[in-house]
């Protein structure tokens, strides 16, 4: 009697059980399979009732609708954000303030900016620095009331000379009459030169040196 040996049976391939095993997400259609799968090796001795089935189905039709609602949300989301990127492309060439200590030099000219002290000053003395934290210039303002107050400065350094084109920023160091530090709220003045976007975010350049995002701004001149 001829005995076949092992390596000669023909290998029978057995259906994947679990075609939905090892991933992250699932679809609609992952779930859909996974319900037939269910129904094609119940046992036959004891298929699923008519409760469970009518349970199981309306689980996945609150579950597709959800789906579908979120697709719907992603879509409109899109929509809204390419409709925000339009109109902040009508900000080019207008003036706009927002939060921030920065000032620019462009063509020999520095930007205009403000700040806003709490209280009355016994001494207020204004430092600007440029990018690599040098200090270019001090200004004294002398006892000033609470207030606003634009920084009127003229683009020159301490020997004045013009300062370079470029980005600086500045420091307020106000103190009342017993010595204690007065509070400053800043604001960066100019005109909007460019937009661009990092990592989703929206940023705008001012007078061309000054990059602030979106959010910082505080009104439209």
């Amino acid at each position: 009697m001829a005995v076949t040996s092992l390596s000669e049976v023909p290998m029978v391939e057995t259906p994947d059980l679990f075609p939905t095993a090892g991933k992250k997400d699932l679809k609609r259609e992952d779930f859909m399979l996974l319900f037939i799968t269910q129904l094609q090796y119940q046992d036959p001795l004891k298929p699923m009732d008519s409760y469970e089935m009518a349970s199981q189905l309306a689980q996945f039709s609150t579950m597709d609708a959800t789906m579908q609602m979120s697709e719907n949300m992603e879509e409109l989301l899109a929509y809204q954000t390419s409709q925000n990127n339009l109109q902040l492309l009508t900000l080019i060439g207008h003036g706009v303030q927002a939060f921030g200590n920065m000032l620019a030099v462009s063509e020999g000219e520095a930007g205009a900016t403000e700040f806003s002290l709490s209280n009355t000053t016994e001494t207020c003395v204004v430092e600007i620095y440029d990018s690599a934290d040098r200090l270019v210039r001090t200004i004294d303002m002398g006892g000033l009331p609470a207030g606003v107050y634009d920084l009127a400065w003229d683009g020159n350094d301490t020997l004045g000379n013009a300062a370079p084109d470029g980005a600086y920023y500045y420091a307020v160091k106000a103190k009342d009459s017993i010595g204690l530090d007065v509070d400053v709220d800043y604001r960066t003045t100019g005109n909007v030169t460019g937009l661009e976007y990092n990592s989703g975010q929206a940023v705008i350049t001012i007078d061309n040196q000054i990059n602030v995002s979106v959010s910082e701004v505080v009104r439209v001149l």
